[in-house]
């Protein structure tokens, strides 16, 4: 009987947290997305409360009657957290109530202590609640799709919802077009930095934090990150699942996905609070407010290293003050090539995750590829952008000349800021940064371009083909002729987008032609630099460049794949014959 009771208890605070989830959800949306008086706005913080007293209740009932009480503490550190974060609001609640309150706590700060738990609770039960809600049908949204396509359609969905964001009345000063908030939130979270609008004139902090988010949901990988939300929020997930991400991940081992998943998170927020603090202390004679400071320093951190070179100051990283800071760009430059690596070559580096169980000494070919091409590709675009000598920087002491050169070579791999003006750089050096651009970074990264893999196994093929040979060989390995075929297939359809979009633009568009193709490339590789033509582009221009980006984002074999039905293996052959090539 008393079982009986739990298990119906149980089961009612299941049910409660979807609705939970929804009125949370509702309240975010009003509260940060719209201007209300302050009567609604009270209400709103009723609402607040009663959420945050549903979660608090929710977890000690399930604490007290789980059958391993310690367990349950063990698995719940996340669900602990908050409930101390709610115990410690409470108490600063009481202590600021009182007349003359202690000297270390101000009015203010607590009071944006207790905002930003309850944004914390909120976030938390609307995330549980669409898990739930996932978990309780027999199959995951979208399952019946194959992984390529989920990939494509969660990007989808991030980037309408973004679009949406940005269109609320609190997100901008002033009303933006949908098609501008489109481009905005596809450049977000395709990480490409290109934008029609001023980030820091347009948008409002609740716009930029929303910019924020969507970089930091493409940066990561939106598959992972609710993969890794679902593992840590239900204790796992089902095999299906598990499927799913093992494909996107392009990982075989389905026992370490649980690894592979902790690592990559674990990588990327480390990284980032890093950074974070990095630019803090670099930018503290440049006289911003306290606040501003740990915005600009968190949100410049983050898209550095999700490569996706926005920045909330008014001319970006070109703004007086900050192009020539020397310890923020330097710590921009390792943010980039952190990211630009990708979490395997990471992983592999520092022996954690799925990689230390199968390296048996020194580092995976792979690791190899990506750390030896990335040595190669930052030295020779810095050596060749310093021999053509941007025009502005002949001024220059010859320390920042090659602090200026070695920085525009590694931004214009992936990142896209720039402390240079790009309309004003030469043609010679912006053929070097296109060339860089096209090649982009690490698979599994935040990097676009065609990847640095793809790049080597191409050389290597042709290598191969010209002398005959029928297998192609790195080193000591033979590669596998589905990994070339990849590599050609990425080749092939990146030259048929870049050329199709072209052609587009250079109808729609009344640009130098030069321009266009800066920014097509631009685009395709995720990077964001541009000759200034983006805020002029016409209604199609726009629509064209922002395919090109999420095609550049979401990987051009993923996205042939995913636009193509899956073919059965042909049992026979045909005949045999020989074209005349070349």
């Amino acid at each position: 009987m008393k079982l009986s009771i739990k298990r119906q208890i149980l089961q009612y605070t299941s049910y409660i947290m979807p609705i939970a989830g929804i009125i949370a959800f509702a309240s975010l949306f009003i509260k940060y997305g719209f201007y209300l008086s302050d009567n609604l706005m009270g209400y709103l913080l009723i609402v607040d409360e009663i959420i945050a007293g549903i979660f608090v209740v929710t977890i000690l009932t399930n604490f007290f009657l789980s059958d391993n009480k310690w367990q349950y503490l063990k698995q719940s550190p996340f669900e602990f957290s908050l409930l101390f974060l709610f115990i410690l609001s409470v108490i600063l609640e009481e202590v600021i109530s009182i007349d003359e309150p202690h000297y270390f706590l101000r009015r203010s700060t607590s009071h944006s202590f207790i905002k930003l738990y309850f944004v914390l609770i909120q976030a938390y039960i609307i995330i549980n609640a669409v898990i739930y809600l996932a978990k309780a049908r027999e199959k995951w949204l979208f399952f019946s799709l194959s992984p390529a396509r989920i990939l494509v359609l969660s990007y989808l969905f991030v980037i309408l919802a973004g679009m949406f964001m940005l269109k609320l009345p609190k997100a901008t000063y002033d009303s933006i077009s949908w098609i501008d908030a489109l481009f905005t939130s596809t450049s977000a979270v395709c990480i490409t930095g290109l934008t029609t609008l001023n980030v820091s004139e347009v948008f409002t902090f609740e716009g930029q934090v929303f910019i924020l988010v969507l970089i930091q949901l493409g940066g990561l990988g939106i598959i992972t990150l609710t993969s890794f939300i679902a593992l840590f929020i239900q204790r796992g997930f089902r095999l299906k699942e598990q499927i799913i991400v093992q494909e996107i991940l392009d990982n075989e081992n389905l026992s370490s996905l649980t690894s592979i998943l902790k690592a990559i998170v674990l990588i990327t927020f480390v990284t980032e609070l890093a950074g974070a603090i990095g630019l803090y202390i670099s930018w503290k004679n440049l006289g911003l407010p306290e606040f501003e400071r740990i915005f600009s320093a968190v949100f410049h951190s983050i898209s550095a290293y999700c490569n996706a070179g926005f920045s909330i100051f008014p001319q970006g990283l070109q703004t007086t003050g900050y192009n020539f800071n020397s310890t923020s760009l330097i710590v921009i430059m390792i943010l980039i090539i952190t990211g630009g690596l990708g979490f395997y070559t990471i992983s592999d580096l520092l022996g954690i995750g799925e990689i230390k169980m199968i390296r048996k000494g020194g580092l995976t070919l792979q690791s190899k590829i990506i750390l030896i091409a990335t040595f190669f590709l930052i030295i020779f675009g810095a050596l060749l952008v310093w021999v053509i000598l941007i025009p502005e920087w002949k001024n220059l002491p010859p320390g920042r000349q090659i602090m200026n050169a070695f920085f525009l070579s590694i931004t214009s791999r992936t990142a896209g800021f720039s402390t240079v003006e790009i309309g004003n750089v030469t043609i010679p050096a912006l053929m070097v940064i296109i060339l860089l651009m096209y090649i982009g970074g690490a698979p599994n990264s935040s990097s676009g371009g065609i990847k640095m893999t793809t790049g080597i196994i191409l050389l290597s093929s042709f290598r191969a083909f010209v002398k005959g040979k029928n297998r192609v060989e790195i080193g000591w390995n033979t590669i596998t002729m589905s990994t070339v075929r990849r590599a050609f297939i990425v080749f092939v359809v990146s030259i048929i987008l870049i050329f199709f979009a072209l052609f587009v633009l250079s109808l729609t568009e009344d640009q130098y032609f030069f321009d266009i193709v800066f920014e097509v490339i631009s685009a395709f590789g995720t990077v964001g630099l541009s000759r200034g033509i983006t805020p002029e582009l016409t209604y199609l221009g726009r629509i064209m460049i922002i395919l090109v980006m999420f095609a550049g984002r979401i990987g051009l074999f993923t996205f042939a794949v995913a636009m193509t039905e899956e073919q059965e293996v042909d049992g026979y052959h045909f005949p045999e014959i020989n074209l005349m090539v070349g």
